[in-house]
């Protein structure tokens, strides 16, 4: 089984009575580093017609087997979003599925200061990057550079800053930030509901498959991603349940077996949406598989959060794997303009290893930087404040003391 340290925190998973599940910063990590990898991809002209059009691109070519084959995953940025949806609701609900949950009054104000100051500072450094490389790119430029605007305009501005609608213009990986307000905002709803009636808690999974598979087609919207949230807070619900179906496959005969094919699978599903873009281009037959595939997408990321928590993952626990989970809220923050930055440095059209080997060593150099300078400072400044609202709390709860009667005079 997973080992857990001491720490908790209000933006990392925890293990009962209190803990953190030190492989899902594993997780996390390879997710994070999947999306800049993703991002340097995309700058290549043939890779990035994946995601405007795959239905044009030979199958056969270097392009078609990097992205319709399970070597897709390892640029999957999307899927690693999805991914990062259901960890959210996994960490952020365990605090409040223990049997002394925490407190909402000091859950608030560290989980507002948790995102917004690190994305404040993000913009900073991506209006930066606009500055000093303005968005000019030659014709033959990806078309996932050409959709990157030169220019942003105060209403986008304001948009970016306060995680309110649509995608950073500024940087287009905010647009995921956005649901992750969202969901932090509901979290007592979705707690709420998890934990009432918890027997129908294998209905509640389905209903939230059902809204995955019937909003899958409406772009950026909260009705398709925020029931991927659900799907975690049910994980942490039913942690109990997890950790003991983890134990009955570690004692099978063949139980590090079932626990890779349990990996593999988690992989497969994740990839489900490009296997089957590459098995058909028929129209009707993608209307019917493109929403199922997002759906399996969903299930393999949780198939993975569950491998991570009840499954042997030391793996996931090494030195290198943990300090990319512990800066991967950092690394997603400000990869995205330096990779831009350096594409537009390249000339517009570089090279997949030239852009892999300067925007990528760049990046986590970068999130290194801003992790210490920027997100921990947020954490520290987040708890601080937290700490103090639970103490205001408790003093203002605390009963007051009946005075004692004052003893009566001597003679």
């Amino acid at each position: 089984m997973v080992t857990t340290s001491v720490e908790t925190d209000g933006s990392a998973p925890g293990a009962p009575p209190r803990g953190r599940y030190r492989s899902l910063d594993g997780v996390r990590g390879l997710a994070a580093f999947a999306v800049v990898v993703c991002h340097c991809f995309l700058t290549i002209p043939a890779l990035a017609q994946a995601y405007v059009d795959p239905n044009v691109m030979d199958r056969t070519s270097p392009s078609g087997i990097a992205a319709f084959s399970p070597l897709h995953v390892a640029w999957a940025g999307t899927e690693a979003v999805y991914l990062f949806f259901v960890l959210s609701g996994f960490v952020l609900t365990l605090p409040f599925a223990r049997a002394n949950p925490a407190s909402w009054a000091g859950y608030y104000p560290k989980r507002i200061l948790r995102l917004y100051l690190p994305v404040w500072a993000a913009f900073v450094l991506a209006f930066a990057g606009l500055s000093l490389f303005p968005r000019e790119f030659p014709a033959e430029a990806s078309l996932w550079l050409h959709a990157h605007v030169p220019a942003l305009p105060a209403r986008a501005i304001v948009d970016d800053l306060l995680l309110y609608r649509g995608p950073g213009l500024s940087n287009s990986a905010l647009w995921s930030l956005r649901f992750e307000v969202l969901f932090s905002l509901l979290l007592p709803v979705y707690v709420f509901a998890g934990r009432k009636l918890p027997k129908l808690n294998v209905l509640k999974a389905v209903l939230l498959m059902a809204a995955v598979l019937g909003y899958s087609g409406t772009g950026l919207s909260a009705r398709f991603f925020l029931p991927m949230f659900g799907f975690g807070c049910l994980m942490a619900i039913e942690r109990e349940r997890l950790a003991n179906l983890g134990e009955a496959i570690d004692r099978l005969r063949f139980g590090r077996a079932v626990w890779w094919a349990v990996t593999l699978a988690a992989l497969l599903l994740l990839n489900s949406y490009w296997t089957v873009r590459g098995m058909t281009s028929d129209p009707s037959a993608l209307a019917f598989w493109v929403p199922v595939s997002r759906g399996l997408i969903v299930a393999g990321a949780c198939l993975a959060i569950f491998a991570a928590v009840a499954g042997p993952a030391r793996w996931l626990e090494t030195a290198p794997l943990q300090w990319l989970g512990t800066r991967s809220f950092s690394l997603y923050l400000v990869h995205e303009p330096i990779v831009v930055s350096a594409a537009v440095a390249l000339g517009g059209t570089p090279t997949l290893p030239v852009i892999l080997a300067v925007a990528v060593p760049i990046s986590l150099a970068v999130a290194e930087v801003f992790y210490r300078v920027v997100e921990r400072p947020s954490q520290r400044l987040g708890r601080l404040v937290s700490q103090r609202v639970e103490t205001r709390r408790a003093t203002r709860r605390a009963p007051v003391a009946e005075p004692v009667p004052a003893a009566p005079a001597g003679p």
